[in-house]
């Protein structure tokens, strides 16, 4: 990550995402389940989910091709983690482990064109061509 960008990267933090998400990813922490957004009582989940308890996300449905860039200093997406992801994920077309990447640097970090984004766009292109 670039240090000298430090004051935009958190002028800009956490934007793109929701307080409703963030405790979401805290539940899935907790709760150690890979699951929808509780919310937080079997009344008020019922209503949404028709069921008192969260649904479980199925990785095992999901037949789109996917492909897992992930680092080795993560602090949100550990190795137990990416392990149930690469057991569980049906259509794997790519994976790409990079040992010193944490989960901010996939975004912030100054070598992520080269080590990154490039292979991503190869891939999009191989599995979704633009016509």
């Amino acid at each position: 990550m670039n240090s000298s960008r430090m004051s935009v990267y958190a002028s800009h933090g956490p934007s793109g995402t929701s307080v409703q998400n963030m405790v979401h990813f805290m539940q899935c922490g907790r709760s150690n389940q890979f699951q929808a957004y509780d919310y937080g009582s079997p009344e008020k989940n019922q209503q949404h989910y028709n069921q008192t308890t969260p649904p479980l996300y199925s990785i095992r449905s999901m037949k789109v091709p996917t492909a897992i860039f992930w680092g080795g200093e993560d602090w949100l997406a550990d190795p137990v983690d990416v392990a149930y992801v690469f057991d569980n994920i049906p259509n794997l077309v790519y994976e790409k482990y990079i040992p010193n990447y944490n989960h901010f640097d996939f975004v912030w970090a100054i070598t992520a064109n080269k080590i990154i984004y490039q292979d991503l766009i190869n891939v999009m292109q191989k599995y979704h061509p633009i016509q």
